[in-house]
């Protein structure tokens, strides 16, 4: 099923993108209502960047976007600035009214992304309400041996409806949960309402909850910043971990460990360097031992305070925690690297019976399993990593003409709008064929993204350096600015009804508009584009997340891993025309739908190595993997799944040289779910065909952990699964008890205990 208003190939017809831009000028100045109300100089900062003899900066054209919404008279700059912290509220205003970046960008500091401040916001407002105690000193002393028979109270008391005291003490204070508070992830692709809330600061904190959960006949998951699109999260009137709270989402990390005094975090978003005598005798690898609930801001500003150490891959989002980037196998880009999970040393974690325990790199098998799997083993801790010692990134960003960032396979037409004039001579497509494969082949990053129906690409390939002769932060002061107003620019081109609501405003129109200021506000910070080539020198894990206000526009995402495919005249290296084709399919696509515009932000392409992580997409990939995705914004949803589906029916077309279907898989954590592959949901045909033996492999090792510690798949798949995980890993193991109000579930070792109903809690959460 095709999106309304498809053409079967890609429309040719749409004018370049400046004359685009000229025409939205046009538009709005011969609209007085536009002009002088809704849109107030628009039409002349569109000139002006037409205009080669007026000077318009990146700062000069983000700036005054803004001031053209914040004089609108329509209201979306003033709502939409509410959703931001009091600072960069203060910081933006100061900024749209003509403080140089430079100024503004000293004193701002990271803080969550409005989503977070949403979805984590709603469990402080919850109201509180009274003690379970009651009821469940019904089942003490049945349930009692689970916590080792000494405790005075059963150590896990709920309430209901808000924070409370539930009966077991963290460093001394209460463990915090909630009940009955509705769960959304930040991609909005998953609601439920999980039964209990809960968010640990400790080890003992989460046995308990496992512990109180297996007496209980209830399952746990886990969610960090919520950033999967994917169902990973708890069932449905199970116990949600939440890893982290607002307080924890912005504590500042520990640098003790680095010989930096300060105030230690808790034990769940600490960050310590392991002893010398437990570091690896090599000096390059070093091993640093991270809590679950640690983010990526806080581990990039432990690294860059310290700078001594640097995780050599990661993802680009600082708004994650490492258990949420570990357990679905996130990657960074380099065809040097593999996953994040592949460079686990050592991963702690809680099991079924609510035990803590630890594997490391002395078990190999157990680890691959381990280190990248989604959750299913246990409530995961800690996890040690392998940085490297840090380096420092030579960034050499580029505005590229999109047909000399990524040259099209020959025989592929590519619509007039994208064509260079004068048109590329044949040793200049050479040339531009050959700086890809190096790239693609050599870099220690290499990325490139595509804004729809922009005529350049941006290209962010770079290398590192030991010397750190000339090394800055990054986002330097006016990029952290700029990469703020952006979003909030981007914000408001999606929602404000000066656009939504005037019919002249055709799809493409807009798109048009959303991706050139998305491309003006990458470096370099140039206009016009490809005139400028910008040298930055960084920190590594600057570099790695160098982009860092992402998090506040909410998009959809679907992105695969697709193997490279030896060449046909020497099979040691790959055949980038697969790439090159991916690439241009993804292109080609959007161009067939320039009347609705279903993809209003970036096609993405990173190139990765392999993987040893059993569950890996990219495991088997000997010569690399192109990781490929397409993003829109929340306003395209209902036309998202049927456009991102005939994609990637193309996508998964491709055979290798000997006609065989490459192994293209999808990424744990992004969009899957809703679509088909070959004709069978793709969850159905990741089971039967793309992770076949994997599965098994996955399940075998599993069942030989459970042999050492007591536990089984059934017990996994009560206490860890969830819908998902339930039909993909666990369909062939038992399901999991159903106990009926008051009756009594087997747990553990075929021992009975009493099982509190459902309706017996509820009447006991009494909300004050």
């Amino acid at each position: 099923m095709s999106p309304e208003h498809a053409t079967s190939e890609p429309d040719l017809s749409i004018p370049p993108v400046d004359d685009r831009i000229g025409q939205i000028s046009e538009l709005v100045k011969h609209d007085h209502d536009l002009n002088e109300k809704l849109l107030p100089g628009l039409a002349h900062l569109l000139d002006d960047y037409l205009d080669p003899n007026v000077p318009v900066t990146t700062e000069d054209f983000t700036r005054r976007l803004l001031k053209v919404f914040r004089r609108s008279t329509d209201n979306t700059y003033e709502e939409l600035l509410k959703g931001y912290s009091p600072k960069e509220q203060a910081a933006l205003e100061a900024f749209v009214k003509g403080q140089p970046a430079s100024e503004v960008g000293q004193d701002l500091k990271y803080t969550p992304s409005i989503a977070a401040r949403q979805e984590l916001g709603h469990l402080q407002k919850a109201p509180l309400v009274e003690s379970l105690r009651h009821e469940l000193r019904k089942v003490k002393e049945d349930i009692r041996e689970f916590f080792g028979g000494e405790a005075k109270e059963v150590p896990m008391m709920m309430h209901g409806m808000g924070k409370t005291d539930i009966g077991i003490l963290e460093d001394k204070a209460a463990l915090e949960a909630y009940k009955d508070v509705t769960f959304q992830n930040w991609g909005r692709t998953v609601e439920n309402k999980p039964c209990y809330t809960c968010v640990p600061k400790t080890t003992l904190g989460v046995q308990s909850i496992v512990k109180f959960a297996k007496a209980m006949g209830l399952g746990v998951r886990c969610s960090g910043y919520r950033h999967s699109w994917s169902p990973v999260f708890a069932r449905k009137g199970g116990i949600l971990i939440s890893t982290l709270n607002l307080e924890l989402a912005t504590v500042i990390p520990n640098f003790t460990s680095l010989g930096i005094g300060q105030e230690p975090p808790k034990e769940l978003n600490s960050i310590t360097m392991l002893p010398e005598a437990e570091q690896p005798a090599n000096g390059k690898t070093r091993l640093v031992r991270i809590g679950c609930a640690t983010t990526n801001e806080q581990l990039r500003e432990w690294c860059v305070r310290g700078k001594v150490v640097t995780l050599p891959l990661n993802v680009i989002m600082v708004e994650i925690t490492l258990g949420g980037s570990n357990a679905p196998i996130c990657h960074g880009a380099g065809r040097r690297h593999q996953t994040l999970s592949d460079l686990v040393y050592r991963i702690e974690y809680v099991d079924a019976n609510g035990e803590a325990r630890m594997i490391d790199h002395t078990d190999k098998e157990f680890l691959r399993a381990a280190s990248g799997c989604f959750g299913l083993i246990g409530v995961v801790t800690h996890i040690t990593l392998k940085f490297d010692r840090m380096s420092y990134a030579v960034m050499k960003p580029r505005k590229v003409p999109v047909v000399q960032a990524i040259p099209p396979p020959p025989g592929y037409v590519v619509p007039p709008a994208l064509r260079p004039h004068p048109p590329l001579t044949p040793a200049q497509m050479a040339e531009a064929q050959a700086d890809f494969e190096k790239k693609a082949a050599n870099n220690y990053y290499a990325e490139w993204f595509w804004f729809p129906y922009s005529d350049y690409a941006w290209v962010n390939a770079w290398e590192t350096t030991d010397d750190p002769t000339g090394a800055e932060d990054y986002p330097s002061p006016v990029s952290k600015v700029i990469q703020l107003a952006s979003t909030l620019a981007m914000q408001i081109l999606q929602e404000t009804a000066a656009l939504t609501q005037t019919q002249q405003w055709f799809p493409l129109t807009r798109t048009t508009l959303i991706s050139r200021a998305a491309m003006i506000n990458l470096p370099p910070y140039e206009t016009p584009f490809g005139n400028h080539l910008e040298t930055i020198k960084t920190w590594v894990p600057d570099a790695l997340h160098f982009q860092r206000a992402i998090q506040n526009v909410r998009v959809r995402d679907v992105e695969v891993e697709m193997p490279l495919v030896p060449s046909k005249t020497d099979p040691s290296k790959p055949d980038w025309s697969y790439v090159q084709k991916a690439w241009w399919d993804a292109i080609l696509h959007a161009y067939k739908y320039t009347a609705t515009c279903p993809q209003r932000f970036p096609l993405e392409m990173r190139i990765m190595g392999d993987s040893n992580v059993l569950m890996a997409p990219q495991r088997h990939n000997t010569l690399g993997t192109c990781s490929i995705e397409i993003l829109t914004l929340q306003t395209e949803k209902d036309r998202w799944v049927p456009y991102a589906q005939e994609l990637l029916d193309t996508w998964m077309s491709y055979r290798d040289h000997e006609g065989k279907l490459l192994n293209t898989r999808p990424h744990w954590a992004k969009e899957w779910m809703p679509f088909t592959v070959h004709g069978r949901p793709w969850a159905e045909y990741l089971k039967e065909v793309s992770y076949q033996s994997e599965i098994s492999e996955f399940k075998k090792v599993l069942r030989m952990i459970g042999e050492r510690d007591g536990w089984t798949l059934e017990d996994l798949k009560k206490m860890f699964s969830n819908e998902l995980y339930d039909g993909l890993i666990f369909d062939d193991v038992a399901p999991a008890v159903v106990v009926a109000p008051g009756r009594a579930a087997v747990v553990g070792d075929n021992k009975v205990v009493p099982t509190v109903a459902a309706t017996e809690i509820e009447h006991a959460a009494v909300a004050k």
